[in-house]
Formats: structure tokens, sequence, C-alpha cells
């Protein structure tokens, strides 16, 4: 009887343990969390985004004749009729070679004509636009950013990077009126080294915030300027690779010459929200 008892609780005890075993591993709470905790590590080696800029546009523009004869200060949406607001593509790629480095590249451009009759005359380096006449313009910018990185904070709930890289800006202007003939073109290429910092918090497995800025001001004898490229943001995790964004961005560019080569003035903001897809590898 005993040995029957006793073989009885062993074979009680050893299915018990096997159902406990196999309990924990088919477990709903325990597969949620297998399934959640991997979440917040998203990248080891790359990281791709692609998203769209809902920019609302705003344009100062002043070509001078000479550093002495200024030229007319141009709003680009109001006298020359150019959209105000724009949805940009936006593409960056991140790579992340080490635990705590970045190098990113990114690219952004905007290109905008329109035709209107102006309504005051304008005078644009050295030729002159009476009022009333009917003229075509374009206006074109691009952006193209190489950034390296370095997190010097980082823990399992947040990270914070200080970076340092080049942003090469092109612009692009031209104004045509075609019963006379009349046409002036001007562009310019510029490389900005700018110094910038970043982070991002983990509020859970699924969510976390980011916020960047990268920042450049000089004053040196011809050339004044400042360069503000600001973004803050909140992504959902949808999977282990995958990520959702919203998110909100500032840029300014102003440069104030004074050079006998390329005098004139431009400040040239773009702002609005911005939602992106961000692939992880």
């Amino acid at each position: 009887m005993k040995r029957h008892l006793s073989l009885c609780i062993c074979l009680f005890l050893g299915s018990l343990a096997s159902y406990s075993a196999a309990g924990a591993q088919d477990s709903p709470v325990r597969a949620y969390f297998a399934e959640e905790a991997p979440l917040r590590v998203v990248e080891d080696r790359l990281r791709l985004e692609i998203g769209a800029f809902g920019a609302g546009i705003d344009t100062i523009l002043r070509v001078d004749q000479s550093p002495i004869l200024r030229g007319s200060e141009i709003s680009g949406e109001n006298d020359l009729a150019l959209a105000n607001a724009k949805v940009l593509p936006q593409l960056e790629l991140t790579l992340l070679p080490g635990s705590r480095n970045l190098i990113r590249l990114s690219s952004m451009s905007l290109r905008r004509s329109a035709q209107t009759q102006l309504s005051r005359r304008i005078l644009f380096d050295d030729q002159v636009y009476l009022a009333n006449e009917r003229v075509s313009s374009t206006l074109d910018f691009a952006l193209f950013g190489l950034a390296y990185g370095y997190q010097f904070l980082k823990s399992e709930r947040f990270d914070v990077a200080a970076t340092i890289g080049v942003q090469i800006a092109e612009i692009e202007a031209n104004a045509i009126v075609t019963n006379r003939v009349l046409r002036d073109a001007e562009s310019g290429v510029a490389p900005l080294p700018v110094l910038g910092i970043e982070g991002r918090a983990f509020l859970g497995p699924r969510w976390s915030v980011e916020g960047r800025v990268q920042y450049l001001s000089v004053d040196i004898k011809e050339v004044a300027g400042s360069f503000v490229d600001a973004r803050l943001s909140a992504l959902w995790r949808m999977g282990p690779h995958l990520a959702a964004g919203l998110g909100y961005r500032y840029f300014n560019l102003s440069v104030d010459s004074r050079s006998a080569r390329t005098p004139g003035r431009m400040d040239f903001s773009i702002a609005g929200p911005v939602v992106f897809m961000q692939a992880s590898l």
C-alpha cells in the first residue's frame, strides 16, 4: 500500500512539475513580456527613416548691387506668390558602429515656382522690376547633412549624444520678365559646420520620445549668419525593427553678407509637423 501511495505521489509531483513548466512557457503573461521586452533594443547596425514634413515656409531675400547699393527686400511668399506651405520628403540614414557611436546622413529639398504681377517696384541685384509687370520666379533649396555623434550618457531608460557635422546648403533663385526679356539668376552653395545634442527617453517597451538640435552662429568681417535645425518627436514601436513617429521640426537659415562678391541677405524658415517610419537592423 505504501509503495503504491509513494508511486502515486511521485507520479502526481512529476505531472505537476511538467504542467508547471509547460504552463510557464505558454503563459500569456510570460509570452507578453517575452514579446515586449526586446522592443526597446531596436538597432545595432543601422537605422533608416523615411518621412514627410508638412512645412510652413517663410522666405526673405535681398540681393544687393554692391555692399553700398542695397536691393529691395523681397518676401518670396507675398511678393513672388511662392507657395507658403508644402509637404517635403525626408530621408535619413544612421549608422551605428560600436556601442556609443553614430554617423548620420540626411537630406531635404524644396522646389518652388510661381507667376505673379508685381505690386511694387523691386530692385534685384542690378535689375529693376517695375510695378504691374508679370514675373516668373523660381526659388530652390536643398540641404545635405553629415554628422558624427557620441553617446556620452547611456542607460536602459535614456541616452544622450553630442554631435558634430557639416550641412551643405544650396540655394538658387531666378526671376524672369518675359515681355522685355529681363532675367536675373542667383545661386550659392555653402558648407556649414554645426554642433548639436540629441537624446532619447524610453517611456515603456513600445513608447519613446526623441529630441535633437543642431546649431551654428557666426559673425565675422563680411558675413553674419545662423543655422538652427531642431526636432521633437514621439515614437511607437510596432515591432523589434519597425516604428512609427510623429513630431515637430523647426529649421532656420539666416545669412547677411557684406562681401563685395555676394552682397545681400537671406532669411529662410520652415516649420511644421513631421510623420515618419523608422526601420532598424
